[in-house]
Parts: C-alpha cells; structure tokens; sequence
C-alpha cells in the first residue's frame, strides 16, 4: 500500500515563494503600506502552511522516510525561527523594546546578523536534500512499494551527508555576514584590489587638516545606495584623520528638498563640500554615478576618488591662481611654433594631461607669448612655466623672467637635449647649466623594443627628500622612467650663492653617450650618478611691511618627457599619463608655497600594472592551469577518504 504522507517536491517550493514574497514586501514595497501588508503576510502564510503539512507528513511516516522528513522539519522550523527574529528588527519591535539610540544600533547590528544566519543555515540543507532526493526516488513512494523497500531506497545516510555539506556552506557564508557586521562597526577596511576607494591619500588629509574653517560632507544618495556605503567610508576614513574639521551628514533630497535647493542638488549621487558658515560659506559640488559597476568603470569617478576630492578641496580652501605657460618658442606644449627645420629632428609630443592636472590643482592655465614675456611678465602671474622651447629666448625675454624672480616669481624649467640648451643669463642666476648629451644605462632601463636604443629609457631611484619629490619617492616602486634625457651640472653663480638641492640624480650606472652609438666609451665617456632636477631657492626679500618673505623658487628638470604624454595600457585598458606621476603636483605646490599640501593623491591610474613577459606566462598559468587542478586534486582526495570511511549497514529481520 502506498505511503500517503510521502510529500512532493513542490513543498519546499511553497517554502521557498513564502520566503520570496516576505522579502519583496519587506525590501521592494517598504515603501508602500498596504502592498507590503499583504504580500509580507501571504509569504508568512505559505511558510507555516508548508511547515505544518511537513509536520503531518512527519508524524505519519515511518522508518528512514521519517528520519529524511524530520530533518526537513527542522530546517523548516529554522527558517521560521529566522522570520521570527527579522521581526525583532522591525521599527515596531524596536519601538517595543525601547531602546537608547546607540543600544537599538548594536541590537540591530547583532539580530540583522543573527537571522541571517539561522535563515540561510535553514534554507540551503532544504535546497540540497530535495535535489539529492530527486524525482526518481519520489516515484517509488507514490507506486505503492513496501514499507522495507521505502525505507532501505530512501538512502537516509546520503540524505544525512548532503544536509550537513548545506549546513557547513551555509555556515561559512554567515561567517561572511558576521565579518562584515564586525568589519563594518569596529571600521576596518583592507583593501587587496588594485581598485582602491577606501583610503584617503595624504595630501587630500593635509588639506583638510590646514583649512582654517570646519568642513562639512553632504552625501545626497538613495538608501540603502552601494556607492554611498563607499564615499561614505572614504570620507570617515578623512574624519577621523582631520581632527574634527570635517564632519558627513547624509540626506535624501526630496525629504530633504529644502537644503537640496540651496546647494543645488537635483539628482541622486551628488556630494557637496561646504567649507565655513553665513556670509563665509562656500561650497563645490561633485556628482558621481548610483549605480556600483557605472561607477568603478570606464571614466567612473570612483576609480579617482581621492584625486576628485583632492581637487575639489583645492578649489574651496583657496582661490584660483594662475600659471603662465611660455609659447612661440617651439615648445613641447606649442608644436605648431617648432620651425620646419627642427620638426624631423624634435620628436612631437602632447600634453594634455599636463595643463589638465594645473587646472585641477586650481590654476588658471594661459599662455605667455613671445611678445608677451618682451615686454614683462603679467602681475597676476603665480608661476611660469618652461617647457623645452627650440628657439633662443631674445635679450628682452630673458630680462624679463630676471625681473620676474627679482620680484619673488616662480619658475619651472624642463630641457631637452634635441631642444635649445641654453638658460642665458639664469645659469648665472641659478648657478646651473644643462648638458644636451643623452643620458644613457646600459643596466637600468626599461625594455621597450629589444635593441640598443632601449638604453636611452633609463631608470632611476635616487630622490632627494625634498617636497618637490616627497610623493615621488614614496610612489615609484621600480624607479623613475627618463625618456632621452640631458643633465645638469653646477657653475658659479653671480652674486649671492641661491640655496641649490639636487631632486633627482640618474643610477651610478648611468653615462651621457657623446657620440650617441649607445654605448659606453671609457675614453670619453663616464659613468656616475648625474643631476637630472635641482630646486633652487634665492634670498629673502622684504614685503611692503619691512617684514622678510621668501625669495624666488626655481625647478629645472634634464628631461622635459617627464610631463609629457605617455599611453600606458594595463589590464586591456589605455591611459594617458603622466611619466612622472605626482612629480607635477609636488612640484606646483611647492613652487607656490603651497608645500604643506604635498603627498600623495590615491589614484588607480597613477600606478598602472606592469608585467613582463615572463610574469604574465606565471600568472597565466597559475590560473588557468595551477588553480582546477588545486580543485580537481582535492576534489579527488575528498572522494577517497569518503569512500574509504566504513558504511553503516542495515539489519532487517
């Protein structure tokens, strides 16, 4: 006779959409009052209509049947143990129970975990039984076979075996949700990825810290918002190195529409930055995209997040400056004015991210023409900058700039050795003079094509501590890359002595190839650690008050590609970059006294990834090859020693 109590697979199935449908009302139509009534209380209906029909189908069987059911009992009675303490998270039971506003935070905290895990610990033994159960098995109750049969087809042991691998991976994943909990409110982050949002880089902190105004964060996102959870974390990370400058409030903008007005926030995903209060207060906003993978990808502004905010902090603690950038000369940044002569001679080259990265440390980036710089160097001038002109700068310009530093001006200058190589009248000023040579090292370089000319790529690691260099030297893990580089070498200077430091020197492997075979030649040639960037400081000045100020800055650089164009291709996608890094942005700030701010800004394509051939075989193998067989070979270990273990067997009568 046929065993009556034997249920179908579709109960658990009922058990699964109760449980579905409690989480729509509660998660998807939280928002709606009767919707999320009814379909919370349909999905507890089905859960403890399944729950009580697997009881009577317990209570009614026999034998091996009856020990499979009472294990699907149990992980049903779970599941509605789970449902109870979700209950105690709700605002009624909180309300109930009268908590204060840090106690209902921690009581929160440790039932959201707690249900979790009882819920999934109940859910996946149920879903692993009923697939191990299958339907072949189900037939043989529904036919009408003996009761001995039924039992000994049943294979409780199997059944026993296949409900406690669900529970163990059940249990590993609430392990998961108990680290997060524990992560997230003791506010620990790592991050082992190269993506990195969490840290705030040292110059954004040394922004906030020197405000002289209280900062305050206004997140404007959805809730709950995976972008938000990130900026979020990013900016207490900056809280809590600030000293109490900067505080984060979150709003929603239409329950907060009001203050969303005032900043002009008419869309989710936008962070405002007020610094001050009343008629002092000033404010930048930054929109970034809701959605998590918009966000991480492509032009996504969580790939730089601290580079964004660093840039927005600049433009609230202080005013637009401006940097003048010479033109007319054949300069790098003016191929256009490069004569018809030079141009197969001087290699063409962009820079774009240069005059970006100005704008974003908050200059105004012009032009300073030939005609210009003749007649004198604009008041409003923060810096000037050189960037390897071709032609003679005239008398009149030279003059000029002399004049400007007389004043207390600010100077970077970047040389190349296929451009003109004469300072005038400043080598004298800064005691330095550029060698139009190619620096070369046959044995630290970067390969490029396997020949002789890849020589001229030489690295360096040599910085000096000095502010100019201070992210440089902290950043550049496999050295500075120089594309066809000069030097510097010391001469006397005019008058008072500036105060010099060397920034950068080549490798003491490094030669200048005079008669460029790319080779090294005792007889001319010399090997030695070469002057590559030097900062140089002159005297003290008296302000309008009597009272001294600092004297003009100068940065010279040997290679002008430092702050050229490069496309760097990592991991299938193309970046354009600087060679150099954060060498401009150390250098900018210091040339505007702005040293303080120096460090470095947390950016993913500041460090792009760089394998060698023979890395990337390794890593190809490791993962294609290494990792499945790791898999597959303690897959085979397991299978042994189970089959190994003795078998229980079953006595009938």
């Amino acid at each position: 006779m046929a065993m009556r109590t034997a249920t179908p697979w579709w109960l658990s199935l009922i058990l699964g959409i109760g449980l579905v449908l409690v989480f729509m009302g509660e998660r998807l139509f939280a928002h709606t009052g009767s919707m999320r009534y009814v379909m919370t209380m349909l999905g507890i209906v089905l859960v403890l209509g399944a729950t009580g029909v697997r009881a009577w189908s317990t209570f009614g069987s026999t034998g091996a049947r009856r020990k499979v059911e009472r294990t699907l009992l149990m992980c049903h009675v779970g599941t509605i143990a789970g449902l109870f303490l979700y209950a105690l998270t709700t605002n009624f039971a909180t309300q109930k129970l009268a908590f204060s506003e840090s106690g209902t935070a921690h009581w929160l905290g440790a039932m959201t975990v707690l249900y979790g895990i009882v819920t999934i610990a109940s859910i996946v033994p149920v879903l692993m039984i009923e697939l191990s159960l299958g339907s072949a098995l189900r037939t043989n109750f529904e036919i009408g076979v003996t009761s001995d049969v039924q039992d000994a087809g049943v294979e409780y042991s199997r059944v026993r075996e296949v409900g406690w691998s669900g529970l163990s991976i059940a249990l590993a994943a609430s392990l998961l949700m108990v680290t997060c909990q524990v992560a997230s409110q003791r506010n620990v982050q790592r991050d082992v990825s190269y993506f990195k949002t969490a840290a705030p880089g040292e110059s954004t902190q040394k922004i906030v810290a020197a405000s002289s105004d209280p900062i305050r964060v206004l997140l404007f996102f959805p809730d709950p918002n995976a972008v938000r959870d990130q900026v979020q974390d990013y900016f207490e990370s900056l809280a809590s190195s600030s000293g109490g400058k900067l505080t984060i409030e979150r709003h929603d903008r239409f329950v907060a529409a009001e203050l969303a007005g005032k900043y002009k926030v008419t869309k989710d995903g936008v962070i405002v930055l007020v610094r001050g209060s009343g008629d002092n207060e000033k404010s930048q906003n930054l929109e970034i995209d809701t959605d998590i993978e918009k966000a991480r990808k492509g032009a996504g502004k969580l790939r730089n997040f601290d580079r964004e905010i660093n840039t927005v902090l600049m433009k609230l603690v202080r005013d637009k400056r401006k940097a003048y950038v010479m033109t007319g000369h054949g300069e790098m940044n003016d191929p256009d004015s490069i004569p018809p002569d030079m141009k197969g001679r001087v290699p063409e080259r962009r820079t774009t991210v240069f005059k970006k990265r100005l704008g974003e440390l908050n200059y105004e980036v012009k032009d300073l023409g030939l005609i210009d710089l003749a007649k004198d160097v604009p008041d409003d001038a923060t810096l000037v900058i050189m960037m390897a002109p071709t032609i003679p700068l005239q008398p009149a310009e030279w003059d000029a700039l002399g004049r400007y530093l007389d004043k207390g001006g600010r100077l970077m200058i970047a040389l190349d050795p296929k451009a003109e190589p004469s300072m005038g009248p400043l080598e004298a000023k800064l005691g330095l003079k550029f060698i139009p040579a190619d620096l070369t090292d046959d044995q630290a370089f970067l390969p490029q094509r396997g020949t002789p000319a890849d020589r001229r790529f030489a690295i360096t690691t040599q910085f000096s501590a000095h502010a100019s260099t201070t992210a440089l030297s902290r950043s550049v893990d496999k050295g500075l890359v120089l594309i066809d580089s000069g030097a510097l070498e010391d001469v006397t200077a005019a008058g008072t002595p500036p105060t010099k430091t060397i920034t950068i020197r080549s490798m003491e492997s490094a030669f200048m190839d005079y008669n460029n075979n790319f080779n090294f030649d005792a007889g001319m040639e010399k090997r030695q650690r070469w002057n590559l960037a030097a900062a140089v400081e002159g005297p003290k000045l008296k302000d309008k008050d009597g009272k001294d100020k600092d004297g003009w800055r100068v940065l010279v650089f040997a290679d002008a590609d430092l702050f050229a164009d490069a496309l760097v291709s990592s991991l299938g996608r193309a970046a354009v970059v600087l060679v150099s890094g954060p060498l401009l942005d150390d250098s900018v700030r210091w040339l505007g006294g702005e040293e303080q701010f120096v460090g470095e800004a947390v950016s993913e394509d500041d460090k792009p990834i760089k394998h060698t051939k023979d890395q990337d075989a390794k890593w190809f193998t490791l993962t294609v090859v290494a990792g499945p067989l790791m898999v597959l070979v303690f897959g085979l270990v397991g299978t042994w020693a189970r089959r190994r273990r003795p078998q229980p067997t079953e006595v009938k009568s």
